[in-house]
């Protein structure tokens, strides 16, 4: 069929390395004896809790988003204008069985997987997840079609996305601290929602491991791996600026306020994670530990950020420092002195901060 070569076909040589890393996360990183007990695992794990079973949801959700671009993408490309004088045509049922036809041949790798999982729930006596997934996918695979109805009926408008994001950059006013932030709600949300949810997912995994016995390393050692998701989006706030905000120097702004500004940048940025966290272990700890664990967060951002005021901080020496940094609050976290941790981690960021920032200067080739 010409429709499925248009999308179906394109949709998957497009995203071939995507399905390669899929595919070894789920059959390559286990030996092929162990695929059914290890599949079989890691579907009881997240029948089994409402909290993991939403992350999961929240993935599908995420996956289920991609297919939708695509499709609206091939339509709204000028090769493509001749689908509105075809699929235009079609009326009636015709019209809903040809988009669900087209949807599900994206959605496929989703439906197969809970489905498979939806019978084990129920095999598990997990029902209300087996409830919960078959819902979800009913509206995941039904939704759609309502917009690419839309589409065709009116080809010239803007997308939802893209409406949004107007009328978050027309209403809002957004401090200079803050436009990073709004960059990466703007033109990298993938990669932000990426980091969020492999963050969501190490909490939940975190919490769920440590069981009811709480342990104030153990949240550490996750929270910290929750770090290592966001470095590359720290990374990234150095070119941004390089590119973007190159006379923000300039501006009468005190030292001490704009190192403030940046924290709070990094605070909004671990918001997400620190709620989730913070509902997780409310009960078992106390509003110091978690305070001690955002502020390590925090301040482990700002050593990085600080650290990239060096001209000559590439992305080699940049990972090596974060594995550094990594290991040494690990090894203080087991030694129980988390807040000497977090002045170990403000104090050069201060410095570095304090000393470098008006004597940095882009590299010629960042700013080309």
């Amino acid at each position: 069929m010409a429709l499925s070569k248009i999308f179906t076909v394109r949709y998957y040589a497009k995203n071939t390395g995507f399905f390669l890393v899929l595919f070894y996360f789920f059959f390559g990183i286990v030996p092929g004896g162990q695929l059914p007990s290890y599949h079989h695992t890691l579907i009881k794990g997240f029948t089994g809790s409402l909290d993991f079973l939403a992350l999961v949801c929240l993935g599908w959700l995420l996956y289920n988003l991609k297919c939708i671009a695509f499709i609206v993408n091939v339509l709204s490309t000028k090769e493509h204008t001749f689908l509105f004088g075809t699929l235009g045509l079609l009326e009636g049922p015709a019209k809903w069985r040809t988009w669900l036809w087209l949807h599900v041949t994206l959605y496929a790798p989703v439906l197969i997987y809970s489905g498979i999982a939806a019978l084990i729930a129920i095999q598990l006596h997990f029902h209300l997840s087996a409830v919960i997934i078959g819902l979800f996918n009913i509206v995941m695979v039904i939704a759609p079609l309502w917009l690419y109805d839309q589409k065709m009926k009116h080809p010239g408008t803007v997308s939802f996305l893209a409406r949004w994001q107007q009328w978050l950059n027309k209403t809002i006013r957004k401090p200079v601290w803050s436009l990073y932030g709004y960059e990466l709600l703007n033109n990298n949300m993938k990669s932000l929602a990426i980091a969020k949810v492999v963050s969501g997912g190490i909490v939940i995994i975190t919490c769920s491991l440590m069981g009811t016995a709480y342990d104030v390393r153990f949240v550490l050692v996750g929270f910290l791996v929750c770090i290592l998701s966001q470095v590359v989006l720290i990374y990234n706030h150095r070119r941004f600026d390089d590119l973007y905000l190159s006379l923000l120097p300039q501006l009468p702004v005190q030292m001490w306020k704009r190192y403030l500004q940046t924290g709070l940048l990094y605070l909004v940025l671990l918001l997400p994670e620190s709620i989730l966290l913070t509902y997780r272990i409310w009960e078992q700890t106390t509003p110091a530990h978690i305070i001690m664990l955002v502020a390590t967060g925090v301040s482990v951002l700002l050593l990085l950020r600080s650290l990239l005021y060096f001209p000559q901080m590439d992305q080699d020496r940049y990972f090596r420092w974060v594995l550094i940094i990594i290991v040494v609050l690990l090894f203080m976290g087991l030694a129980h002195l988390y807040w000497y941790g977090i002045i170990l981690l403000q104090v050069p960021a201060l410095t570095i901060f304090y000393n470098r920032y008006y004597r940095y200067e882009a590299p010629l080739e960042k700013v080309d």
